[in-house]
């Protein structure tokens, strides 16, 4: 590697989240607008023990997004808890028969419908369902043993869930990943415009380098795909708001607002985001919703590299007839070019 020149310091990231004592800050509190926001409302009242309340949020977050699979579950998870496992059985079989989500997530309504039917009299479908779990996962429904806890899926899931993926997914592209390729795969689950991807690659420099880079909001339109502008409206207790503007070809704009947040866990860096509510936007100017996350780790070398997990949802909304390429330009088209364009702006800034 040749010598490095001195690190440009980011002028967002002494005020966000380079590395020591990065935290996960609390969710802020703004009125439920979308499913997603149903959802963390319904993980809050189920891990209060408020199993009623959970269920009403879990049914609103269904009714507005059928595709979004995990109020699904957490609504089957929440009525088990009250002992109306006839329900929870059919809501959990619809997931299962409907294929939704990868393997990991498959494997988490084989075993809650496992331990509804269990609970709720119907011993055959619990030992089939345990008999797919040998198979969707060996050593861990060996781990799991007897457990009879239900799997919430929250942010806790979801950390672990994406680990799980990323290390399966770099398992079946070992090689290509190491030969400098980024690989990129859509996540099953996703609906007609929604849109759910993940990508992985190495990006040559420190896990500070490439930390610090994605930390930099207000440098993005220099080299992050469509981004037009950026603006930072709040920044405090490591956790920032950031009002973001696409430019898309034939004189599109689409804006939004997110909550972007890190932490640190181990040797890992984990960034993630999500749709806030932006006041005054029209709705062909905005999208319904995304969240997603980072992961990054170093990846051991001769020289110093980070191997980097991508993963976004995205829900663009009402796509008019003759452009649903807005879809792919947001989604699959960018998704490759935010690690490559990453792995190349870590390298101008400090490898050059």
């Amino acid at each position: 590697m040749t010598g490095t020149k001195s690190p440009l310091v980011p002028r967002v990231s002494l005020c966000l989240f380079l590395l020591a004592g990065i935290v996960l800050g609390a969710e802020p509190a703004v009125a439920p607008q979308t499913a997603y926001d149903l959802y963390l409302k319904g993980n809050a009242c189920f891990h209060e023990g408020d199993y009623e309340n959970a269920t009403a949020a879990f049914r609103k977050s269904v009714a507005l997004d059928p595709a979004f699979y995990f109020a699904q579950v957490n609504l089957g998870v929440s009525l088990a808890k009250m002992q109306r496992f006839e329900e929870a059985i059919r809501i959990f079989t619809r997931c299962i028969d409907e294929q939704r989500g990868p393997g990991a997530d498959r494997f988490t309504l084989c075993l809650n419908r496992a331990l509804a039917c269990c609970a709720g009299g119907q011993a055959e479908t619990a030992e089939q369902d345990h008999a797919i779990l040998k198979e969707l996962d060996p050593a861990r429904a060996k781990a799991l043993g007897n457990s009879q806890r239900y799997v919430l899926m929250d942010s806790a899931y979801i950390e672990d869930r994406n680990l799980a993926d990323r290390d399966q997914f770099f398992a079946e592209h070992k090689t290509a990943i190491e030969q400098g390729e980024v690989i990129v795969r859509r996540v099953a689950g996703a609906g007609k415009h929604t849109e759910e991807y993940e990508a992985l690659g190495l990006i040559a420099g420190t896990l500070e380098e490439v930390s610090g880079v994605l930390a930099d909001y207000e440098q993005y339109p220099e080299f992050m795909p469509n981004v037009k502008e950026m603006t930072i409206t709040h920044c405090a207790d490591n956790v920032a708001t950031v009002d973001w503007e696409l430019a898309l070809p034939m004189g599109y704009v689409k804006k939004y607002r997110l909550r972007c947040w890190a932490k640190r866990q181990g040797d890992c860096i984990h960034r993630g985001w999500k749709k806030l509510p932006w006041p005054g936007l029209k709705a062909d100017e905005t999208i319904v919703d995304t969240y997603g996350q980072w992961i990054l780790e170093p990846f051991p070398g001769q020289t110093p590299q980070v191997l980097a997990y991508y993963r976004v949802y995205t829900d663009p909304g009402r796509v008019p007839l003759g452009t649903g390429w807005i879809v792919d330009i947001m989604s699959q088209r960018s998704v490759p070019d935010i690690i490559r364009r990453t792995r190349e702006r870590v390298h101008n800034l400090y490898h050059r």
